[in-house]
């Protein structure tokens, strides 16, 4: 089955880009005059893709409204997340709409300046039949501007790919080197089997009432069993999520009207 659909949560809250959102969802904060979310949609469409379904908060009728205005060619679907509890449970949210497809989730506030980073992980996983993930090697001196993910662990197969072999819990704060000079870590791209939800669903019958469920274990089993793929992008990476990394995008975008 094709791969075709991505998959945009939008439904957390922006806690870590307080006070620079204060009202606004952080998706529709500009960069280059241009809301965060149409730069994902627009990096969807130049990947190919058709559909884009978008886990949407009812408590954020802005970012519904912003996101009908767009005028992409992709076909948008919405799909509300009333309570923000992790992108596995946002994943699950599309389960109706995506019936058993495979899909590209792509977080909006990972923003790329360059060659289209959505491109290269369809590429690898078409080409692998894997679950591929966006892999980020971050220096150290630049981990203060990325939120807190885990340092990844990659080897590099024969042909030339890379494989993921494990994946590290998530930090606190911003992301960690671990006193390297630099650091992969898995980023907001990652394509999946139209399979991929029920090991989402297998997680999160394992977790305590009330604890989010994350990306991160899912990746992590996948890792173990050697069956993620990863790709490195030469796009230049902003975590628009956090403010270092915003203003780093906007510093680095000019507004062009």
């Amino acid at each position: 089955m094709m791969l075709d659909t991505a998959v945009i949560p939008c439904g957390g809250l922006g806690t870590r880009l307080h006070p620079i959102t204060r009202w606004l969802p952080k998706e529709v904060l500009p960069v280059a005059l241009k809301p965060v979310l149409y730069w994902s949609l627009d990096e969807a469409a130049d990947a190919g893709l058709l559909r884009a379904i978008i886990i949407t908060n009812p408590h954020k009728p802005m970012l519904e409204a912003v996101a009908r205005n767009y005028q992409g060619p992709l076909e948008l679907e919405f799909v509300p997340q009333d309570h923000p509890r992790g992108l596995g449970d946002a994943f699950l949210r599309a389960r109706d709409n995506l019936a058993g497809s495979p899909f590209l989730a792509l977080l909006p506030d990972n923003l790329f300046q360059g060659p289209n980073p959505t491109a290269a992980v369809l590429g690898t996983f078409r080409a692998t039949g894997l679950a591929t993930v966006l892999l980020a090697e971050i220096d150290r001196k630049d981990a203060g501007s990325k939120g807190p993910t885990g340092r990844a662990t990659v080897r590099k197969d024969p042909g030339g790919s890379l494989r993921v072999i494990a994946v590290a819990d998530k930090g606190a704060g911003r992301f960690d080197t671990a006193g390297a000079d630099t650091a992969f870590t898995p980023i907001g791209r990652m394509a999946f089997g139209g399979d991929i939800l029920a090991e989402f669903e297998e997680v999160g019958r394992t977790l305590p009432a009330g604890t989010e469920l994350d990306d991160v274990p899912v990746l992590q089993r996948l890792a173990r069993r050697e069956a993620l793929a990863g790709v490195i992008s030469p796009a230049r990476f902003f975590d628009v999520g956090v403010p270092e990394g915003y203003r780093e995008a906007v510093a680095a975008s000019p507004a062009r009207a």
